[in-house]
Order: structure tokens, then sequence, then C-alpha cells
């Protein structure tokens, strides 16, 4: 019984903690502005992450697809689409004029220090994530022709399932 107790007490301080790590990650955004990620992400919203590098064309070519639906798929969800940039060093300054070359209208940001890739665990690129009420509800990881319209059903089914 103390076993049990033991484990139960043990996962519960790991929630929380992730938890509160994920409210302490900071993301700059292209601004410059640096602020936690429980500023720039509403609890009670549903909102859709995507790591990805500058370097992975598989990731830019999935930030391309989103952004061309983007706008149709606000129009039937009312979520939040947040491009998180996981390059470091020198790479970073590369997020500007990708973003800009891409013409690309949504959120970007850099994770500084990698703090909020550690928080959701994300370990591939690019990685996909649905995050509604502070817990992931769906997550993918690559990127195929079509993923994103796969992307686009899971947020209108969580949308309808959860009004």
């Amino acid at each position: 019984m103390k076993q049990i107790l033991f484990l139960l007490l043990f996962f519960s301080a790991t929630v929380v903690e992730a938890q509160d790590s994920l409210s302490q990650a900071r993301l700059k955004t292209l601004k410059g502005v640096v602020a936690p990620f429980s500023t720039i992400a509403k609890k009670d919203s549903l909102f859709l992450i995507c790591f990805w590098a500058t370097s992975s064309d598989e990731s830019v070519q999935e930030m391309n697809a989103i952004n061309a639906g983007l706008d149709n798929w606000k129009s039937s969800v009312p979520f939040r689409f947040l491009g998180v940039c996981v390059d470091e060093g020198k790479a970073a300054n590369k997020l500007r004029p990708t973003y800009n070359m891409n013409s690309w209208t949504f959120d970007v940001f850099l994770d500084l220090y990698g703090d909020l890739r550690r928080a959701l665990h994300s370990n591939n690129l690019p990685q996909s994530m649905i995050i509604y009420k502070n817990k992931i509800v769906y997550q993918q990881s690559g990127w195929s022709a079509g993923s994103d319209n796969y992307l686009y059903q899971k947020l209108l089914s969580i949308y309808r399932s959860n009004p």
C-alpha cells in the first residue's frame, strides 16, 4: 500500500512540475520581445503548436502548407497557431529571413534555451501538438503531403466535442 501511495505522489509531483515548466518556458517574438509561454497561450483556449527548424526542409514545407490553409481553418475553428522555431546559436539568425521569404502570416516564436520543447517532450521535427486547456490532446511527428489537412480535421473534431 505504501508503494502505491508513493507512486501516486511521485506522478502527481511530476505532472505539477511539467505544468510549471510549461508556464515558465520563455519564447522570443520576431520583434525581440521575450515572454513566458503562459502569457502567450491562454489556459482555456485551443491552440496548435508546431515545432520546426529553418534547416529542416520538411519543417518549412509543413509551415507553408499550414499557412496556405490557415485563414480557412480559423473561419471554422477558433484556435491560435504558434510556429515555434527550435534553432539555436547562429542558426537562430535564419528565423526572420525564412519567415519573410515564405510570406507567412502566423505568429512565429523562437524557443529560447529549448524550454518549451523540453516541457512538452518534443523530440522530432517537425512536430505538431494540439493543446486544449493546457493538455496535449493530439500530437504528430514528421510531415507528408496532406498531413496538414489531418491536423485541421483533428482541430475541428476537438472543437466540436468541447464547445
